[in-house]
């Protein structure tokens, strides 16, 4: 049974969820795309479209070599076809002198978030059935592991966005222009702005006292380079122990982002952080490291800006 909202998205009917273990449903990109067509956000640039079937093949390929037993060599060939047909559309863009690389690169970090999910959720059953070899995914049993390890952290309704536009989704290191009357969404541009009305003033509630931030994202930290964003606070999930010689979490924001906290303190440890924390972070600053990975590198001296919240 499904629940269809006012404006066209999809929800499992029994809990109104748009990503449900229970009823084996996955709306999100449906509902991202009705979203768009309602005006609620940016349609994604043809750029952004190649680019995204482009690393869909690029990540099924990579996830086929794993297989055993492999598939054929026809389906192997299907694919392979498949990624040439968006290089070379991708090749002919760069011609034209936009931007593909960006477009490539967030597109690989969308595939890489869902597959870091789904061996986070193997991770989680391994830990619950020590002695069980094969899991099946699907039910209440993996939907309460989704909602109490691996669930992006959720900002308090109401509060404002500051640096990401709710229409185009760009993010800048500086307070972006708000919405004069709800004050709670935020736009790079007035086209973004004058785009977003027709959907955006259904629910648009004029306010007189300015709302409190959200805490900020990924994305919204990478903005400021390396440098530190002085008097906010990054808010992740952490949902995947990567821990070798010092302790590393991939760890997920509240649009889904994944990226690595990584402890390079005395201990090699953050104190009380495991798999299903909470980490708030004040003065955060991002970190890219030598293996091509980015998140967070935490020194002894930031220990005193974080805050770890267990259930």
């Amino acid at each position: 049974m499904l629940y269809t909202d006012d404006i066209g998205r999809s929800f499992c009917d029994p809990h109104r969820r748009d990503y449900c273990h229970e009823c084996c449903y996955d709306f999100r990109t449906v509902n991202r795309n009705v979203e768009a067509q309602v005006g609620l956000r940016k349609m994604p640039t043809p750029v952004e479209e190649a680019a995204e079937f482009w690393a869909v093949a690029v990540d099924a390929l990579k996830r086929m070599e794993q297989m055993h037993p492999r598939p054929s060599e026809e389906v192997f060939e299907q694919n392979r076809q498949f990624m040439r047909e968006h290089e070379e559309k991708l090749r002919r863009f760069e011609e034209q002198g936009l931007d593909v690389e960006t477009a490539k690169r967030n597109a690989l970090e969308k595939q890489k978030a869902d597959y870091l999910e789904m061996v986070a959720m193997a991770q989680a059953m391994s830990r619950k059935h020590p002695n069980q070899r094969e899991f099946e995914i699907g039910g209440s049993e993996t939907q309460q592991l989704y909602d109490q390890l691996l669930k992006a952290p959720k900002g308090k309704s109401g509060r404002a966005d500051k640096f990401t536009c709710v229409y185009c989704n760009k993010t800048s290191p500086t307070e972006l222009k708000m919405c004069a009357r709800c004050k709670v969404v935020s736009y790079c541009s007035r086209d973004c702005q004058t785009a977003h009305w027709k959907a955006h003033k259904k629910e648009c509630v004029p306010v007189d006292k300015e709302p409190k931030s959200l805490p900020l994202t990924w994305d919204q930290v990478e903005a400021h380079r390396c440098a530190p964003v002085m008097g906010k606070t990054l808010e992740v999930r952490a949902i995947l122990d990567e821990s070798a010689m010092r302790q590393v979490m991939s760890c997920k924001d509240r649009n889904g982002v994944v990226r690595r906290v990584a402890a390079y303190n005395n201990s090699r440890s953050i104190p009380g952080l495991r798999v299903g924390s909470l980490l708030r972070w004040k003065n955060p600053r991002f970190h890219y490291f030598m293996d091509g990975s980015s998140g967070a590198r935490i020194e002894e001296a930031d220990l005193k800006n974080i805050q770890i919240i267990n259930n």
